[in-house]
């Protein structure tokens, strides 16, 4: 627990006087402690608020605060902090000043009472009612009137000017909220999103006791979003002097800008993630910590612009300017972006620029043609189709894909280069596994004829797919034949096995990181739901809970479950097709295992 030291050695404290003694009251009190000290009875008691500390009281320590109370500054500090009746309830008079002092020692003792409450949420609580409570009590005039008598009347040379209270009094509502502001600084060291968020939440709540709230939540914060400022500072000053910012320089910049983005992902996004859940929705830490990542971003899509990726440049800018909403940045990004569509519209109509045309052409029916129109481009009245490799005039082998236009007489105009779809890299990947399979299945009937040895004598062994020896003398006919055609099956399934995994394991490594996405969210979202639920059960319990608390949850909730839905709907398809293939994989396994097949 954190309990400030000008709090701990509080002169008024170790004296063990009230708020409101006079000089004469000060030295006495300080003969009295002297003595106490060296008698070893000044041990401590319920008045001095056990709860603050231990209490310093050596004679260095009666010494010093003694120089405190004559010193006006301190003084009324200290005074301001500590109660006027130490023993009993003060006395209160309807309508008088006593009112107002009794009214401050109700408020300092809430304070003092919230550090035995600690900082969970029902300690913060505590803190936001009992700085309530005690910014009341300095707007409160006839306080400060009582205070200043005491200067004027306790014999205290020099007092304290008025200017100094009004300092005082401008400050007193900080000072007071300094153990709780500390509390929120420790959560983020220990990334407690619960507690920052409700400690921003309470200062948030106590806006109208002063200008200090938001500096102390920029106090909280600020460590955070000046890291993460820096990160993204590093991340731009590593790449940016690698991007060679010339024509014909594409293919080298491509690789820099691979790497810039890879480390935008792996460095900058999860820290960004980091901050978002930590600080409330909407909150100025927040909103700058996005700009500062969108304001990256929106610079590695102008670097891909230099490796003539203007259709990956237009994509990461949208993706900055949704992260940029609200912000001053947006504006910026959506200025760059309207000025890369043209390009990025242009790339994904033509694809990329191509120095010579693909061969074309049959003999016998073998040979290499165009096959499909789609994507028809009324402008230019081209269209996309697909270059295969043909036998028998059947489409075998997706050599590319191409954007053409048909000028007549079985004659193209190649435009460009265009990328695979789904459908074609499919088809290659069939294709490309079947010809493996056969590849492999060769060199294996290969091998073993050339390890096959014709008996010497009468008698020779084999091994089986099981692994079990056999004497030829002494097999039938029958068996030979069971072995043969156990082995027959035991390739045809290898070959089926291979050429399933060849579509399966690109596809898997391909939706890698659309799972690791989908896993992070499902982790975000769980703690939601759960405190979530648990609000709504002590609702339904007839406990009154925080409203806006909850409907905050709530909102951070329903968008990430709806960005989760998103993704798995956007990859359904592909996901869907990657169960099926893990269930066939499975399947296959078990048929190869009982047959024989050993398993690494």
């Amino acid at each position: 627990m954190f309990v400030p030291d000008w709090l701990k050695t509080n002169a008024y404290r170790i004296l063990h006087i009230p708020a409101g003694a006079s000089l004469s009251e000060v030295h006495k009190a300080a003969t009295s402690m002297r003595r106490a000290v060296l008698l070893g009875a000044a041990s401590a008691k319920e008045a001095d608020i056990p709860v603050l500390g231990e209490i310093p009281r050596t004679e260095a320590d009666i010494r010093v605060a003694t120089g405190r109370l004559e010193n006006p500054t301190q003084r009324i500090f200290d005074r301001l902090f500590w109660l006027h009746s130490i023993d009993s309830a003060l006395s209160v008079s309807p309508g008088g000043l006593e009112t107002a002092l009794w009214n401050h020692d109700q408020a300092l003792r809430a304070i003092f009472a919230a550090f035995e409450t600690g900082f969970d949420e029902a300690g913060i609580w505590a803190w936001a009612r009992a700085l309530r409570a005690w910014h009341q009590v300095i707007s409160d005039e006839g306080y400060w009137t009582r205070s200043l008598e005491f200067e004027n009347d306790g014999g205290f040379e020099p007092a304290a000017f008025p200017s100094e209270i009004d300092e005082l009094r401008y400050k007193a509502v900080e000072l007071a909220a300094e153990p709780l502001v500390m509390a929120g600084r420790d959560a983020l060291v220990r990334n407690d999103a619960a507690i920052v968020r409700l400690v921003l939440f309470t200062l948030d709540q106590l806006a109208d006791t002063g200008l200090w709230v938001s500096a102390a939540q920029q106090d909280i914060a600020s460590p955070a979003i000046e890291s993460f400022r820096k990160l993204c500072r590093t991340v731009r000053e590593d790449f940016s002097s690698r991007v060679v910012r010339e024509q014909d320089m594409a293919k080298q910049n491509k690789s820099v800008c691979a790497a810039e983005i890879a480390r935008y992902r792996k460095d900058v996004e999860p820290e960004l993630n980091r901050i978002i859940q930590l600080l409330p929705p909407g909150y100025e830490g927040a909103l700058e910590a996005r700009e500062e990542a969108a304001l990256l971003l929106s610079a590695i899509a102008t670097d891909y612009t230099w490796a003539d990726e203007f259709i990956t440049s237009e994509t990461l800018r949208e993706e900055a300017l949704k992260l940029a909403e609200n912000t001053l940045g947006a504006i910026r990004i959506e200025d760059g972006l309207e000025h890369i569509r043209a390009s990025a519209r242009q790339q994904r109509v033509f694809g990329s620029p191509i120095s010579s045309a693909p061969a074309l052409g049959t003999f016998n029916t073998i040979g290499c043609t165009l096959y499909g129109s789609s994507d028809y481009d009324p402008e230019t009245q081209s269209y996309a189709t697909t270059h295969y490799f043909v036998a028998l005039m059947l489409p075998l082998l997706p050599l590319g894909r191409y954007r053409v236009i048909n000028v007549g007489g079985n004659t193209y105009r190649f435009l460009g280069k265009l990328p695979f779809r789904k459908a074609d890299r499919w088809h290659l990947g069939i294709v490309l596994s079947g010809v493996a399979a056969m590849i492999l299945f060769g060199m294996i009937n290969s091998n073993q004829s050339q390890s096959y040895t014709p008996p010497a004598t009468t008698s020779s062994s084999y091994t089986s797919p099981s692994g079990q020896n056999a004497d030829s003398s002494s097999s039938s006919d029958e068996a030979s034949s069971d072995v043969s055609s156990n082995n027959a099956q035991l390739s045809a399934l290898s070959k089926r096995i291979d050429a399933e995994r060849a579509v399966k394991d690109p596809l898997e490594a391909r939706l890698n990181p659309v799972i690791d996405e989908l896993n992070n969210l499902t982790d975000r979202i769980k703690p939601l739901e759960a405190e979530i639920k648990a609000l709504d059960q002590q609702r339904a319990g007839g406990v009154e809970i925080d409203r806006e608390r909850r409907n905050s949850l709530f909102d951070e909730y329903d968008r990430l479950f709806k960005r989760r839905n998103a993704l798995i709907n956007a990859n359904k398809s592909d996901i869907d097709n990657l169960v099926d293939l893990e269930k066939q994989d499975e399947t296959m396994m078990k048929q190869w295992k009982a047959l024989g097949g050993k398993v690494n």
